[in-house]
């Protein structure tokens, strides 16, 4: 999905920014928000102060908004701003939301996170761990699994792709399951995270002593074992690098991962729920 020396490339780019980009004129660079809530306001604060470029801050959330025409380059939070009509030829990159419709020149900060370094990070933390279960829906999409699965064989951990409809059928497929992984992780999917599901594979997690991963740092609060996920000013700050790259004249990536994701353990519930994790 991504040449893992990109993040280099984008750096590079953005100390360059001004030396090798045109100046923007008034109107051409936009952040724009899907509402001005904490996850979006968090992400917009690092990607501002990582690129140090002027930009128009739009909120996308009242009905009938509508992007202004003279735009060039944009970033957008969320899902509501990444789906809106943009103007022919913008330059954008996107963060925080799950698959949007892709035009030329459209670029994805992933919400999950690098196959290789996912895996890395939980056989370390569950050194036993030889068949791993994924839940997802739609979102990251096959050629992310097709990544995974090639990362597993190198990790030598089996990567069972359990695709699903609907939240509705988590229990069915935990029940089918049982015996047959030693761990299973929820891909950051909007369609399976409700609260409903996420308390369900919890109370799986520990009353079987299976080792739940979560998409997120705050879903893992709610009783996932651990998480290793980009947080929001992660993803800011990706996207700034990204578009500083694309000013720059850069070939940039159709996905980007966000830098210095970081495995975060449920300490509260390692011993309660008794998983199979490393000492501390």
């Amino acid at each position: 999905m991504k040449e893992t020396s990109f993040n280099g490339l984008c750096q590079a780019a953005a100390a360059a920014l001004c030396l090798c980009a045109p100046p923007l004129k008034a109107g051409e660079l936009a952040v724009v928000l899907s509402s001005k809530a904490g996850p979006y306001s968090e992400a917009y604060e690092a990607f501002a102060s990582t690129l140090k470029l002027p930009a128009e801050l739009l909120d996308a959330s009242p009905d009938g908004f509508e992007i202004p025409e003279d735009i060039r380059y944009a970033a957008a939070f969320g899902a509501r701003a990444a789906a809106l009509n943009y103007p022919p030829g913008t330059r954008l990159v996107y963060a925080l939301a799950p698959v949007a419709p892709h035009g030329p020149g459209w670029h994805e900060i992933s919400m999950a996170p690098p196959p290789e370094a996912a895996l890395e990070a939980y056989k370390t933390l569950q050194p036993g761990l030889k068949r791993l279960a994924v839940f997802w829906a739609a979102y990251p999409g096959e050629r992310y699994i097709a990544d995974l699965r090639k990362a597993g064989d190198k990790a030598g951990i089996e990567i069972i792709s359990a695709r699903l409809k609907n939240p509705e059928s988590l229990p069915d497929r935990l029940r089918r399951l049982m015996g047959k992984m030693d761990a299973f992780w929820l891909l950051p999917d909007p369609a399976l995270i409700t609260p409903s599901s996420i308390m369900l594979l919890a109370d799986f997690s520990c009353s079987n002593a299976i080792p739940f991963y979560a998409p997120t740092h705050a879903l893992m609060l709610n009783g996932a074992a651990a998480s290793f996920a980009p947080d929001f000013a992660q993803s800011g700050a990706a996207a700034a690098r990204v578009l500083a790259a694309m000013r720059g004249g850069a070939r940039v990536p159709s996905v980007t991962y966000p830098e210095n994701t970081v495995l975060r353990v449920n300490e509260a519930l390692r011993g309660k729920c008794n998983w199979p994790l490393a000492k501390k």
